[in-house]
Parts: structure tokens; C-alpha cells; sequence
């Protein structure tokens, strides 16, 4: 781990032009990601299918067009933008509303080996012994959006963190790009209220690129998708994705068998969902 202050040659140039810059940053990675040209994925913790597709769609496609991906390491979108930079060999930071010492979720720790493991970087305000706090979150938004020359997002609800890290953004300067959404759907009433504000609405890669006059869109680009290895990252994974190959497709029926909790169940079903295990079929989980 490293320690930096703003005085530091080395501190994310953008990052230090916003009203409320951080004094010190300490970092695990890959410091040159630093002031590379960034944009961040933001979107709701409790995102649909869709969402997490094109999520790292979108992720794989702009780091192809040698951007680095930054978002906030938190379930859902953040975490899709996250795997879907490192699946297509992509730099990625990660930056956390706690210390290094309480990665957060705790299902993320393997998130957080893989992005340090694949040449990116880990950024946090906070000491390593802080823990997370629901305000350190909001915080850090600021540092998602500071360090990057605009946002992306994809999915939000009404009032949530990923519209306060938009709002942000555009105080900043930042441009605000945003894919449009159905609008019956509850995941879509942040991104459609942000359109209707002034942002940006984009339904390509091309798009995004062609808003900034330094970057040059690459129509052809060959390079061979890198799949993140398919090992489990711990024995509860494991048990549970056999139990969903020989037939056990409902979360309660999962929890009887094992004993594990709900919530439990929950967060392991997300994150195997995530690294592409398994998905959600009409009647229960199923393997891919």
C-alpha cells in the first residue's frame, strides 16, 4: 500500500480541481492508472439482468478504446463494469467508501485480488483500519467522478447513490452519459430523470467516444476476449453451484440443504451469477 498527498506529483490531476479534493489517497496497484484518461461506470446495487449485460458490454467496449473503467467495487453494476474491464484485458480502478483493512462487501475480496492481480489499481481517502459507513459511500462518489473525464450510467433508482454521483459529476464539469430505460421499470426512473436534466443519452460506445474531441473512436479492433478463470472462489460456491447442477433450482430449497441463511444464499447466488455460473430461468436458478 501507498500513501499519497495532493502535493504529490503523481495524484490524479482531474481529481485535484474539484471543490472538495482529498488530501492524502492510499493506494494498492498499478499509481499510472492515475492520470490515464478514465471513465466510470455507475449504476444500482440491485440491477436487473440487462442491466449487468450491458453493463459489462459497455465496460469491455470503452477499455478496448484504451480507457481505463473506474466505478465503486459495490454489488451490481459495479462490480459488472469491474469483471467486464478484466475480461477483455482492460485496466480498471476500483475505488472504496472504507479502509483496506474492510474491503467491502465482503464478497468482493476476490473482486478486489483479481483487479490488483490484472495490473489495476485500488483507490481510498480512508486510513486502512476505517469501516465502512453508508456516508464514507457518498463520499467517495466524489472520487468516482473526480478522477474521471465522465460517467456512465447504467440503471438507477429514484434518490439513489448512482443520482447523487451523477449530480456530482455535471458540478465537476464531468460529462453524463446515460442509456436510456423502460419506463415502467423502477431500475430506470434515475437514468430517465437524468435525461430529462440534460445528460447525455447514449446507446453506443461510438457515441461516448465521439463527445470528447481528444479521443478518436477505433472501428477496428482485434482482440481475443480473456475470460476470468473459471475456478470458485471458495468451498460455499462450489457446494452450492452442485447443488444447483443435480436440481436444486429454489433459494429456500437452497438454504434447507445447507443451512446458510437467506441473505447468505443470496450474495453467493449474486456473485456466481456475476462471474457467469450460473443464471435466473422461470423456475429457479440453473447452470450455464
Amino acid at each position: 500500500m501507498k500513501k499519497i498527498t495532493i502535493e504529490d506529483k503523481r495524484y490524479p490531476k482531474l481529481l485535484k480541481k474539484i471543490k472538495n479534493p482529498p488530501t492524502k489517497l492510499y493506494l494498492e496497484g498499478n499509481l499510472e492508472l492515475l492520470n490515464k484518461n478514465i471513465i466510470s461506470i455507475v449504476g444500482a446495487r440491485s440491477c436487473t439482468e440487462r442491466g449487468m449485460e450491458l453493463t459489462k458490454k459497455f465496460a469491455g467496449e470503452l477499455s478496448d478504446q484504451g480507457l481505463v473503467i473506474a466505478s465503486g467495487m459495490a454489488h451490481g453494476i459495479d462490480s459488472a463494469a469491474h469483471i467486464g474491464t478484466i475480461e477483455q484485458m482492460g485496466k480498471t480502478i476500483a475505488v472504496l467508501g472504507s479502509g483496506f483493512n474492510h474491503i467491502f462487501p465482503k464478497e468482493n475480496v476476490w473482486l478486489y485480488q483479481e483487479i490488483l492481480k490484472k495490473d489495476g489499481l485500488i483507490i481510498s481517502e480512508y486510513s486502512p483500519e476505517v469501516k465502512p459507513k453508508s456516508n464514507l459511500f457518498l463520499e467517495r462518489n466524489r472520487i468516482v467522478s473526480g478522477i474521471s473525464i465522465g460517467i456512465l450510467v447504467i440503471e438507477a433508482a429514484y434518490r439513489s447513490g448512482t443520482s447523487v454521483t451523477a449530480r456530482l459529476a455535471k458540478t465537476q464539469g464531468r460529462k453524463v452519459f446515460v442509456l436510456p430505460h423502460e419506463i415502467n421499470d423502477k431500475h430506470g426512473v434515475g437514468t430517465n430523470q437524468l435525461i430529462r436534466k440534460g445528460a447525455i443519452l447514449v446507446t453506443s460506445t461510438k457515441e461516448i467516444i465521439e463527445e470528447f474531441e481528444f479521443l478518436t473512436y477505433k472501428k477496428e479492433i482485434k482482440k481475443e476476449k480473456k475470460i476470468l478463470e473459471k475456478k470458485f472462489k471458495n468451498k460455499d460456491y462450489e457446494k452450492i453451484y452442485k447443488l444447483i447442477e443435480e436440481g436444486t433450482k429454489e433459494v429456500n430449497e437452497i438454504s434447507r440443504k445447507t443451512n446458510y441463511s437467506i441473505s447468505e444464499i443470496t450474495n453467493i447466488l449474486f456473485m456466481l451469477e456475476i462471474e457467469g455460473y450460473i443464471k435466473k430461468g422461470e423456475k429457479g436458478y440453473i447452470c450455464i
